[in-house]
């Protein structure tokens, strides 16, 4: 309740509702009168409920209705979920730098928005943790038409096509997580596409799309690297690197990387530089180990910073990355016996990746996206029946981050897939070749 300062006229002319003069002892009109004149020039308050000013209000106040317009609609949805800063929800650990630059180009291409639409919805599905609804799954399948059109289209620029190859990989991820390997096999397409068009990637992204690539040539016999990898992968030199890349460490680099589908779809005759491959990869991560456990202690007072968070996400997923590197290159050297300490190594590998994704939890689901991934390549690889029940376990756990997913289906799968590539028949390692056959020269990475 609010007073306000009311007449300060007598009772008399007050209640006649008359001006009063107030003039003492008594006022002119009930001299008049001849009326009793009390409370004459005595200030007075009336109180009542407040009411803020109409115009006011209406500055602040949102509009009974939504914007008509839908890039407008859509901008300012997308942009709400690019604030947020909770990184168990935030898009940051996915890692794409052009969502940053997706609002300005809100309107300017029918495939991007309808695209990015359904990435909204199909976030919402993860970010709250309920199942999608039949309009998720409508805006889904109209981006991925969208998507087909773009990319039967001669006249829209890779770029743009890797771009929306990537969302919808997301989509797919957030949605049931299966299939996703499709649109990484179509990402490498893309990117050999972009090298024989002579088009450059200026893109913070062209890490992200050729470990997309590199991930596709794994697991599919299909996806074969060639020389338009490196072609692409020289131009990610100038990028900002995550924090665990500070470390120039030789295992995270393209290069590297790029060379590993090649050697392990022929070990024999690559084992040289398999065997110099893991020596380097064995000593690099007990550096990542060390970094990587140093940032999670970091994150354990409960006033730890979103950067000191991120920080520690960045290191864990850098672990991994390395936990995997030596998860698919050890079985592969098992059978032609380099490896005298391998049981020992790849129970520490195994090891290192239960107690990660025990560690990843409080990162869930988004911060932690890459655990089961390394949980199923690590189940897929190291079979021999070593803590397999708590890597079920735990691949179970977090299959309840997305709708409809089953990891250890998916791990079973890609045991088979990796089968097929011929990384665990012995046969194929150990036979020697038709005699007459001209070897090439091996690939020397050191």
């Amino acid at each position: 309740m609010v007073g306000v300062p009311s007449s300060r006229g007598c009772n008399s002319c007050r209640k006649a509702k008359k001006r009063c003069d107030q003039k003492q002892p008594k006022c002119g009109r009930c001299i008049r009168l001849g009326d009793e004149c009390v409370g004459s020039g005595t200030r007075r308050f009336k109180f009542h409920q407040y009411k803020p000013d109409t115009h006011t209000t209406q500055l602040i106040t949102p509009p009974a209705e939504p914007p008509s317009n839908d890039t407008t609609r859509l901008t300012a949805e997308f942009i709400s979920l690019m604030e947020i800063d909770d990184d168990r929800f935030g898009f940051e650990a996915y890692g794409p730098y052009f969502f940053a630059d997706l609002p300005r180009r809100m309107g300017s291409n029918s495939a991007l928005d309808t695209t990015t639409s359904a990435m909204i919805a199909s976030f919402q599905a993860i970010r709250l943790r309920k199942t999608a609804d039949k309009k998720t799954f409508s805006l889904y399948g109209k981006a991925l038409r969208s998507l087909q059109s773009c990319l039967s289209d001669d006249n829209q620029p890779v770029m743009l096509k890797l771009e929306l190859v990537l969302m919808m990989m997301l989509c797919q991820i957030w949605l049931d997580n299966k299939h996703a390997n499709k649109h990484r096999g179509v990402i490498a397409y893309l990117l050999k596409e972009a090298v024989s068009q002579g088009e450059i990637l200026h893109s913070g992204d062209i890490r992200a799309w050729c470990l997309q690539a590199i991930y596709a040539a794994l697991c599919d016999p299909k996806v074969e690297l060639g020389s338009w990898f490196w072609d692409v992968a020289v131009q990610d030199n100038i990028m900002t690197r995550p924090y665990h890349y500070e470390q120039n460490l030789y295992c995270f680099e393209l290069g590297a990387i790029g060379d590993l589908p090649v050697f392990l779809r022929d070990p024999e005759r690559y084992l040289y530089q398999l065997k110099c491959y893991y020596n380097i990869l064995s000593q690099e991560r007990l550096v990542m180990k060390k970094l990587y456990e140093e940032a999670m202690v970091a994150t354990l007072p409960t006033d730890a910073s979103p950067a000191c968070r991120m920080k520690a996400i960045e290191y864990a997923s850098g672990h991994a990355g390395l936990l995997v590197q030596a998860a698919l290159i050890g079985p592969t050297l098992k059978p032609f016996g380099v490896l005298p300490d391998y049981t020992q190594d790849s129970h520490e590998i195994c090891d290192d990746a239960i107690l990660l994704a025990h560690r990843c939890q409080t990162f869930r689901p988004c911060g932690a996206s890459y655990v089961p991934e390394l949980l199923k390549l690590v189940w897929a690889s190291l079979d021999d029946g070593y803590r397999h029940e708590e890597l079920e376990k735990l691949m179970d756990e977090y299959a309840e981050d997305v709708q409809g997913a089953s990891y250890l289906e998916e791990a079973k799968i890609m045991r088979k897939r990796l089968d097929s590539l011929g990384w665990s028949d012995q046969q194929r390692f150990l036979e020697g070749r038709d005699e007459g056959v001209e070897t090439p020269p091996p690939c020397v990475i050191l």
